[in-house]
């Protein structure tokens, strides 16, 4: 037994222990090395597909082709009227739906705003504007200026909702309050809680009379055009295209009821008197509004 403990033999020991550990790490490394190749890889490949993705389905200002003889108008960097240009669109020829998931288009040849909008019964045309509105102003946290008014004239404010207070709605006489119920939260899903109760309480007639009036002459991309009542419709100017002579067309965006997603035509509209027919609606009297 002492003859294989001499020193020749433990020095041949330590040899083979060293190699075979080298061993081990070059079989440790080699997986590593194919994990990180596999990772790599895959990382790669879902690059190419996102970088497909947006360049086979371009946002609305690239969707929609311009008139003969006309440009678009410039907008100011970050502004309203940039957000509307370059709404985000499901892929052309999309279906557009319900909220309740029946169809109300198939290919259709317009374009279908890829957001979180037209799947509840409550997100219809007036909500459709508020939301797109909202959405910018949050987005760009002007957190104070969102907030828009029930049909019964309550102030729905979102920061007093982000800052943890809800409304409570009592049916039996329509009217509403604050309480204190959670902690601040400026949150998306705060935000969008948010809206459903707007949605729910707020349309045409409510949001009419939070806007002012203008002219014909001086309608731009995130104007609005209104008839509020029951029923009542609105919809939202969402690009501008001028010619030499200064003539404006216009893409219009709406929602509708019943409540579906958020459609931009594939039609330039010229808007320059009452009534003004559009599909669906024929707005009539002082219709062209403005977000104050």
């Amino acid at each position: 037994m002492e003859e294989l403990f001499n020193d020749e033999n433990a020095m041949s020991l330590k040899v083979l222990l060293y190699l075979h550990r080298q061993k081990i790490l070059r079989m440790r490394t080699m997986k590593i090395n194919k994990s990180l190749i596999f990772f790599m890889l895959l990382s790669f490949s879902m690059l190419l597909i996102t970088n497909n993705t947006k360049a086979d389905n371009p946002p609305a200002a690239k969707r929609f082709a311009l008139p003969t003889g006309y440009h678009k108008v410039k907008v100011a960097p970050g502004s309203f009227a940039e957000y509307l240009r370059n709404l985000p669109l499901k892929p052309e020829g999309a279906t557009l739906y319900y909220y309740n998931h029946q169809i109300k288009k198939s290919k259709y040849d317009g374009g279908v705003v890829d957001c979180d909008f037209g799947n509840k019964y409550a997100e219809q045309c007036a909500d459709a504007v508020i939301y797109l509105r909202a959405n910018w102003l949050w987005k760009t946290k002007q957190y104070d200026k969102i907030h828009f008014n029930f049909n019964n004239g309550f102030k729905a404010d979102y920061t007093k909702w982000a800052n943890g207070y809800r409304i409570h709605v009592n049916k039996k006489i329509w009217e509403c309050s604050y309480f204190k119920r959670a902690k601040e939260d400026y949150s998306y899903d705060t935000f969008r809680k948010y809206l459903d109760i707007v949605f729910e309480y707020a349309g045409t007639a409510s949001l009419e009379k939070e806007l002012k009036s203008i002219t014909f002459n001086d309608l731009h991309i995130g104007d609005v055009l209104i008839n509020g009542g029951y029923p009542g419709h609105a919809v939202i100017i969402v690009d501008e295209a001028v010619n030499d002579k200064g003539d404006k067309l216009f893409l219009i965006a709406q929602g509708y009821t019943p409540a579906q997603e958020i459609e931009i035509y594939n039609q330039w509209f010229s808007v320059k008197s009452s009534p003004f027919y559009f599909p669906y609606w024929t707005f009539k009297g002082a219709f062209t509004k403005r977000f104050k």
